[in-house]
């Protein structure tokens, strides 16, 4: 596949950028999970959920919201790329010897699904990473190590705990009636309540601004809340018909909770540092102008600003 061997191709010269200015990554070790292969669907959403959880709490992350992704998986020693894939590839992750673990999202996709790809790629370098390479694409959606990986970038993004408190903090999550007994040893005093009806709906705004929260999308939003059943079938299908119907979005706008989406953008780390490496490369000689022209090609910087970015350096361009 043309895509997974330029993504091989860019982790190489990375390696290779890195080795030239005596760069060592091998201290930035990242986690690794041995699991079983899971048997069914529904043991591998386990499985991804508990490994999410884990990985929290590993990074001490508690139940707060991940900010940047990106920097999270660079700083533990997961390079990031965001390079143009066929619409059907979300993303892949690459594990050698030599280029070492490489996380590629597909720049073409909407930047919530970018940062939701990105959680399920670090999902496959947690527990796949025995494989040279996992693609991930909806076809495979029912391949249990997708299920798991998906699972897990839900679980990952959206603690269910941290979900849990976000809705209380609403007013809502309660049940509609709520009934408490207090025992002295003797006897027991009952105590009620029962909430106004209605008031313990999850309507289209509350999932807005969970979803602009957690830096997910409002459908991915809406699985986590069905799955933690905290809204039921019913429910669900009320707000995926708002959803659909634009009102979702109408509703961000309104709050100020859809960012503009260069503001929501994944940072691509991996060409920024490239970009950087390359030129220091050049600057001590270890490579030719030439080369570092062809190397910023490799991540789409086309002549006119290959020339620039030379000349503002400093460099003569060939």
């Amino acid at each position: 596949m043309p895509a997974l061997q330029a993504s091989l191709a860019l982790g190489r010269e990375m390696s290779n950028l890195e080795r030239l200015l005596g760069i060592d990554r091998a201290q930035l070790r990242c986690a690794r999970y041995e699991l079983p292969a899971a048997r069914s669907v529904w043991e591998a959403i386990e499985q991804g959920q508990r490994i999410a959880a884990d990985e929290r709490q590993r990074l001490g992350l508690g139940l707060s919201p991940i900010g940047d992704l990106v920097a999270l998986l660079e700083s533990r020693g997961v390079r990031t790329g965001l390079v143009p894939l066929p619409g059907s590839i979300s993303g892949l992750m690459l594990s050698d010897e030599k280029i070492g673990t490489f996380v590629v999202i597909n720049r073409e996709h909407p930047p919530l699904r970018r940062r939701f790809s990105l959680a399920h790629e670090y999902a496959h370098v947690l527990i796949d990473r025995d494989r040279s390479g996992v693609i991930s694409r909806p076809e495979n959606r029912s391949d249990l190590r997708e299920v798991r990986a998906n699972a897990f970038a839900a679980a990952f993004l959206m603690p269910a705990q941290g979900v849990v408190q976000f809705v209380q903090a609403l007013g809502k999550g309660r049940a509609s009636r709520a009934r408490m007994d207090v025992f002295d040893e003797v006897g027991a005093v009952q105590g009620e309540q029962r909430a106004a009806p209605g008031s313990q709906d999850i309507q289209i705004h509350d999932l807005a601004l969970m979803a602009h929260h957690f830096g997910v999308s409002r459908s991915a939003a809406l699985y986590r809340l069905k799955n933690l059943r905290i809204v039921d079938e019913r429910a669900s299908g009320r707000l995926r018909s708002q959803e659909d119907s634009g009102a979702g979005k109408a509703v961000a706008n309104f709050l100020a909770a859809d960012d503009p989406e260069e503001e929501r953008e994944m940072r691509d780390e991996f060409r920024s540092r490239f970009l950087s490496l390359a030129l220091e490369t050049c600057r001590r000689e270890e490579i030719t102008v030439g080369k570092f022209s062809e190397l910023a090609a490799m991540v789409g910087m086309n002549r006119q600003q290959v020339r620039r970015v030379l000349s503002s350096a400093g460099f003569e361009s060939s």
